[in-house]
């Protein structure tokens, strides 16, 4: 038993949780962020000896970010970093597809001042992003108004796969923003999904919310299919 697995065994289980919870974050941000990169090895030892912990959290760490769909365990190679594919593209935007239209629907029964007013709010914030070409603020203001409308249903399960679901396409997305007319397409799909909302019309908002969706479906596919996947061996 090596030194390191022997600090595991006796560490007391709230400072070994607190030890994943690095680990998870770490390794999380390093595949969001592509410092890790698709199609990459990492070992549980690799990570635990750059963090200065021990291997046990960090393999509990792992198993979890493979069940949210991050990492593939690979027999005697140590953890893989998954790719993309587009039929996982498709698998990820037929779910977002049910779910955020569903939720868009529902929204649109919300009587709460504030929770709308916040609506208005992040739709402006978009607006000024797109006048000023600012592709980090349209991104801020995309993300809040999506959660304004979520906030206006509040259902945690569908918030939860939807998160999921976008951190796994997320390091597609500053890419796939600064295509040529991207935000500004963006705010045209936006302002009717928002104003069947505030008018109380979920059926426009659930129909604007799926042409929505399946626009940024279309795109994603097409810039993979003519820019991206021609380049790579297995997928992004």
């Amino acid at each position: 038993m090596d030194e390191k697995t022997l600090v595991a065994d006796t560490q007391p289980a709230e400072a070994t949780g607190t030890c994943q919870q690095q680990a998870y974050d770490f390794v999380k941000s390093r595949i969001l962020n592509r410092d890790f990169k698709p199609g990459q090895y990492i070992t549980d030892n690799q990570v635990a000896e750059e963090l200065s912990i021990s291997r046990t959290p960090v393999r509990e760490a792992l198993r979890i970010l493979e069940h949210e769909g991050f990492l593939i365990s690979q027999a005697r190679q140590g953890w893989k970093v998954y790719t993309l594919s587009l039929e996982d593209i498709h698998g990820i935007f037929d779910i977002k597809l049910a779910v955020e239209s569903m939720v868009a629907g529902k929204a649109a029964e919300c009587k709460d001042e504030e929770k709308r007013a916040n609506l208005k709010n992040a739709l402006g914030k978009m607006r000024q992003a797109v006048s000023a070409t600012d592709y980090e603020a349209w991104r801020q203001a995309d993300t809040e108004l999506h959660y304004a409308i979520f906030a206006m249903y509040p259902n945690d399960r569908a918030l939860r796969i939807v998160e999921n679901l976008n951190e796994q396409w997320y390091r597609l997305r500053i890419g796939f923003v600064a295509l040529k007319g991207r935000m500004e397409r963006s705010l045209h799909e936006h302002v009717p999904i928002v104003e069947s909302i505030l008018a109380g019309d979920g059926d426009e908002a659930e129909r604007h919310m799926r042409a929505h969706i399946n626009n940024v479906q279309e795109e994603l596919v097409q810039l993979l299919i003519n820019v991206v996947l021609p380049f790579v061996q297995e997928g992004v």
